[in-house]
């Protein structure tokens, strides 16, 4: 309990500060040809990587500083496609998309571990938040930004049931969520 209250306390601290950098800050117009979110699911049977159609975010970078200073990213599941109808209607299912359409990522802060950058953030659906870290790999060029990472999350830590069907086909509850982020600075009005 302790360290789930230090833990709060250091996001909240990270927020603020992160708050206090966003000041020189601007948006990052994202390039949709370029940029892209996938889930890579391991089965018994049958393996696929999910592609999201659309999504919204919202990126703010500074050019003072080596990391963005906000990202936030949600996504309709009807959106996220498997390239099989059946599948994407049976997963929709599967996440109760009446009552939980959407998906959310916000980033709370940033740490690094030797030379890779660990974003921390709030990842929630399925009606449920959890704390999430992964590396992260930005690159500048100029007003350029491409920003890349990923994580592999166990989907039954947002109260999804693990797939089992005809005793056979099982769905790994760890999936890999990758993202690739490419977009210019907004230019000041």
């Amino acid at each position: 309990m302790l360290r789930l209250k230090c833990f709060d306390l250091i996001s909240r601290l990270a927020s603020v500060v992160a708050l206090a950098i966003q000041a020189d800050a601007a948006p990052l117009e994202i390039n949709p040809r370029q940029t892209r979110i996938e889930v890579a699911v391991s089965c018994t049977i049958d393996s696929f990587v999910a592609r999201l159609e659309k999504f919204q975010t919202q990126v703010d970078c500074d050019p003072a500083v080596a990391l963005p200073t906000k990202a936030e990213v949600t996504f309709d599941f009807a959106d996220l496609k498997t390239g099989n109808p059946d599948r994407d209607a049976a997963m929709l299912a599967w996440l109760e998309y009446s009552g939980n359409r959407t998906a959310s990522f916000q980033l709370t802060a940033w740490k690094q571990t030797g030379t890779t950058n660990l974003a921390l953030g709030r990842l929630t659906m399925h009606g449920v938040t959890q704390e999430v870290q992964m590396p992260v790999t930005v690159r500048r060029d100029g007003a350029a930004w491409d920003i890349s990472g990923g994580a592999t999350l166990d989907y039954r830590d947002f109260k999804l049931p693990k797939i089992r069907k005809a005793l056979i086909l099982t769905v790994n509850p760890n999936v890999k969520i990758t993202f690739h982020l490419t977009g210019q600075l907004a230019v000041p009005k």
